[in-house]
């Protein structure tokens, strides 16, 4: 078997963050999939960055996890009601979901702008856990399964989705999902003009949910909820940056009056 390397894509401008990507490709793969890399950072709606950093790390020695992509639903209703609720239903109190959609919409930086990860969230009161607010917390080493193209390619079509953005989040909202101590994820584009975000959880599903801002808005980010009675932060950090996930298996569709 070919060895496997994570390949990493950060573009910044102004010491701002505008567009990240990464994938898991044999070595046969990288100088393609970096340049695939580089075209996307240099090609982004939030404008022409100033740095491009690309990462390639081998994952010799490394187990990597295999997991089943988490169920899709398709909801109808009020987007941010929609998104508390579901949160709700995985366990994440309605104080702790409203802070962290308005501080997604907002800015959650200390600086007021999106933060160049994710918001860390204690579930039940909204306590914000994260070590560095502005830096958050980071899903690495997190890509489809070569093989999982005949699963997620049906899905995407059924979905109209014309960008990545659908199998992107999808493979890191279960990878999150899978986190040791992990309750729930929200998630808002900070794409400018990609509207869509999503709640998700192993209980209930990755819950896509159209129209979670206005178009033009340049906010966004993601928060994961965790239950802080059985939290251990550095295993949570270690298995979000280091445990690579390959995700694999039939992408379950299912629109909100099929459930």
């Amino acid at each position: 078997m070919a060895e496997l390397f994570s390949a990493r894509m950060r573009a910044s401008s102004g010491g701002l963050h505008i567009s990240g990507a990464e994938r898991i490709v044999p070595d046969a793969e990288i100088e393609t999939v970096a340049a695939s890399l580089i075209r996307r950072a240099m090609t982004h709606e939030n404008g022409p960055p100033e740095e491009i950093k690309i990462t390639v790390e081998s994952l010799a020695g490394r187990e990597i996890l295999r997991l089943r992509p988490l169920r899709v639903i398709i909801p109808s209703g009020i987007p941010h009601t929609i998104a508390v609720s579901e949160l709700a239903r995985a366990g994440v109190s309605e104080k702790a979901a409203n802070m962290a959609l308005e501080a997604i919409l907002s800015g959650a930086s200390p600086a007021g702008n999106n933060m160049r990860g994710a918001m860390l969230v204690d579930a039940a009161t909204g306590e914000r856990l994260e070590p560095d607010r502005e830096r958050g917390i980071r899903a690495r080493a997190v890509d489809w399964a070569k093989e999982a193209e005949a699963y997620i390619s049906p899905a995407e079509n059924e979905l109209a989705c014309a960008t990545p953005h659908f199998r992107e989040a999808l493979a890191l909202a279960t990878k999150a999902a899978n986190a040791p101590g992990a309750v729930a994820e929200l998630c808002i584009s900070d794409d400018p003009h990609y509207t869509t975000g999503y709640a998700a959880s192993r209980a209930f599903g990755y819950c896509r949910i159209a129209s979670m801002k206005q178009s033009g808005c340049r906010f966004g980010g993601r928060a994961f909820f965790v239950n802080a009675e059985k939290f251990d932060l550095e295993k949570y950090i270690d298995y979000m940056r280091k445990t690579p996930v390959l995700v694999n298996g039939n992408v379950e569709v299912l629109h909100e009056n099929n459930k």
